[in-house]
């Protein structure tokens, strides 16, 4: 849409539609008065530059009236409403000290799964996302949110062993529905990854579960690590040197399979053992097939100024316009 920042400057026009006025009036008295006198015709022939003598004027007119214009301020105005069709979306995500365990080497458990994560909210433009960390206690990083770029920044800050040694499984559930509570989206889905057994938090993950069923909300379990034996990086301080060593111990991958099955289930979604990354795909696949919902971002307005090119036009018609008066026409009786 076409509008005018400053409208009341067009009330100039009618100053140069006077202008237009007066000078017609005074053209047709010289026409009668040279129609008159016959002496006047005498030896002289109308020529070309007497017939364009109207063109400076002209110029004049529609130079003014391009400035008068730019001085009214177009603009295009565009208002719209960031409609995107998406779903909301809380990642809960285990930082408990056993996801050091490096059986996915070079890397340990958890920067494979932060780095997969990472890679899931930059392919989801559409959707809203939210993050939780959790350990002995569950603490949400991100509300669910459109800004991909703030969900990622905090993401690659976030570390093992942040939110206390242990694993708070039902307190991440709660955590995450409690984020997904006030959503309007008509899909909602927790994803949640650990690797550990619920060992900390006064909630039990299926009492969490049955909540989030209530809630309408899917939760996708992943399982993470390889089963058997893993090496852990424990730092020591060297008895002999004081210096802070690492030093590995293997200890035995300790996954409660059975419950993360069963808190699926009972939400409606899936289970899955992530001993690589295309694991994880396979989630993002399933939840590519999930009902769309429209999330209506907030209604934006953009501007943009259209008087430069009036604004040009005018000084180039009025320069050219004083140009032709002084040049072609100068000498022109009036």
């Amino acid at each position: 849409m076409i509008a005018l920042g400053s409208p009341i400057w067009l009330l100039l026009l009618a100053l140069v539609a006077l202008r237009l006025w007066i000078v017609a009036i005074d053209r047709n008295h010289a026409f009668a008065a040279f129609q008159i006198s016959s002496l006047s015709l005498a030896g002289r022939r109308v020529g070309l530059r007497s017939l364009l003598a109207w063109i400076p004027l002209t110029l004049t007119v529609l130079g003014l009236s391009a400035l008068i214009l730019a001085m009214a301020r177009p603009e295009r105005v565009r208002s719209y409403s960031d409609e995107r069709r998406g779903i909301d979306i809380v990642i809960a995500l285990d930082a408990s000290g056993s996801m050091a365990a490096e059986d996915f080497r070079p890397r340990n458990r958890f920067i494979v799964a932060r780095d997969l994560i990472a890679k899931f909210i930059k392919g989801r433009e559409n959707d809203r996302i939210g993050i939780v960390t959790f350990g002995a206690r569950a603490v949400t990083r991100v509300p669910i949110t459109f800004d991909r770029d703030v969900a990622q920044q905090v993401l690659e800050k976030a570390q093992i062993g942040e939110n206390g040694d242990g694993t708070a499984i039902g307190h991440a559930i709660a955590t995450s529905v409690n984020r997904l509570r006030g959503s309007k989206a008509h899909t909602r889905v927790i994803i949640l990854l650990t690797d550990g057994v619920n060992n900390a938090g006064s909630i039990e993950p299926l009492t969490a579960a049955d909540v989030a069923a209530r809630f309408g909300m899917k939760i996708y379990t992943i399982g993470v690590g390889s089963k058997g034996e893993v090496p852990v990086p424990v730092k020591m301080q060297n008895r002999l040197t004081g210096e802070i060593e690492t030093v590995y111990q293997t200890i035995r991958a300790d996954l409660d399979e059975e419950m993360l099955s069963e808190v699926a289930r009972r939400t409606n979604g899936s289970y899955f053992r992530a001993t690589d990354a295309d694991t994880l795909q396979s989630v993002f696949a399933r939840i590519d097939l999930l009902e769309k919902t429209n999330l209506a971002a907030p209604k934006s307005r953009r501007i943009e100024d259209l008087y430069p090119r009036p604004l040009a036009t005018g000084l180039a018609l009025l320069f050219t316009a004083v140009l032709l008066g002084e040049t072609i026409w100068f000498r022109l009786p009036a």
